[in-house]
């Protein structure tokens, strides 16, 4: 009788450890994708609205997103010479997801953004702030 009883005890506790085990099960955690806005309050915003403009094929819109190295809005004759050059690179970025994007801080008003288009081609943008908006000074493959 005790046997009997000592084996019933023991598949008993053999039962909740088992059973406590499977309370415990580690799920794998999905990363949770971080939201960034596009507008031009952030300097990564700021090229996601570059790539809104150049998706939609709208050049002149990406155009008012630019500014000159010297932190103040481009020029109209900037914007003309600039024209072709924005919209060939909107030709190599078109329709491709951003992929990654590394975030390098120059100064407090200005930030150099490395990012992958489609897993192939990667572009470095730096921005400059002026007053509280974000905006893209230079566009570099």
């Amino acid at each position: 009788m005790s046997n009997r009883f000592l084996n019933g005890l023991l598949s008993l506790c053999l039962a909740l450890v088992v059973a406590g085990c499977e309370l415990i099960v580690l799920k794998e955690t999905t990363p949770q994708k971080l939201i960034i806005p596009n507008d031009q309050n952030s300097p990564q915003g700021v090229v996601y609205v570059f790539k809104a403009e150049i998706d939609s094929a709208n050049v002149q819109g990406a155009m008012k997103v630019m500014a000159s190295d010297d932190e103040r809005p481009l020029l109209a004759i900037e914007k003309l010479d600039l024209q072709d050059e924005i919209a060939r690179l909107g030709r190599m970025m078109t329709k491709k997801a951003l992929t990654r994007m590394q975030i390098d801080t120059l100064s407090p008003v200005r930030q150099r953004l490395k990012a992958e288009f489609g897993y192939l081609k990667e572009f470095t943008f730096v921005t400059v702030r002026i007053d509280s908006l974000w905006y893209i000074s230079k566009v570099v493959e």
